[in-house]
């Protein structure tokens, strides 16, 4: 199968306190379609790191990711920015939904910024809730939703412009249980229709539905795990 995404010797390298970190350290990995790939690991092992550098919201200091014929590594931040609007779909813990819009129209946004009419949007957003299970909460602001309610929100904010890839960095760590599990059943729906989903997770039970678990230490992907 040809991978979506293929990162080859992949570096990050931060400065703190004039010290230099490397959080990516030559790190090598193929995403094939429709893979359900969880990182796990401990805090600071580079799992998030990774997923910014999969997805275009950071640029590797050395190596390359590549999605398709588009190496990501080459792209200026704004080039960076468009390739995320049409092929990646980012998900995250604290949702980032804008509070003043409702539900729909939080959905709506990545589209409008794509350039896609007010009515086919509204059509588009409309549909994703529904699917997301939010057919009936689509007139809310997020202020007015439950946690769970809030990251199905992001999520179906996350497929607007029908992304090739879907990250979700610990898209659980704030939610209970029951809720959790909901999510997973949610992105298991997605991975079975064809979506390529990768989560950054400290969630075992969410790992553990996953179809390929990958550990991170130091930076690099665990061989011994």
């Amino acid at each position: 199968m040809i991978p979506v995404v293929v990162a080859e010797n992949l570096e990050r390298t931060y400065e703190m306190n004039g010290e230099a970190i490397r959080a990516v350290r030559r790190l090598s990995l193929d995403i094939p379609a429709a893979d359900f790939l969880a990182l796990v690991g401990p805090s600071g092992s580079g799992k998030s790191t990774l997923l910014h550098l999969l997805g275009g919201v950071d640029a590797p200091s050395a190596g390359t990711v590549k999605m398709g014929d588009v190496d990501l590594s080459l792209l200026s931040e704004s080039q960076r920015s468009r390739h995320r609007l049409l092929h990646v779909g980012l998900v995250f813990q604290r949702f980032h939904l804008l509070p003043m819009l409702s539900a729909l129209e939080n959905v709506e946004l990545p589209m409008a910024e794509a350039g896609m009419s007010k009515a086919v949007r509204r059509v588009r957003a409309a549909e994703l809730l529904e699917r997301v299970g939010l057919g009936d909460r689509m007139r809310h602001r997020p202020g007015e939703l439950s946690g769970g309610q809030r990251q199905r929100v992001a999520i179906a904010r996350a497929l607007a412009n029908e992304p090739d890839l879907l990250l979700a960095d610990e898209p659980t760590g704030e939610l209970d249980r029951t809720t959790s599990e909901g999510i997973l059943s949610l992105f298991q729906g997605l991975v079975d229709e064809g979506m390529t989903l990768v989560v950054a997770t400290h969630d075992l039970d969410l790992a553990a539905g996953a179809r390929r678990i990958v550990r991170m230490v130091d930076g690099q992907i665990d061989a011994a795990a």
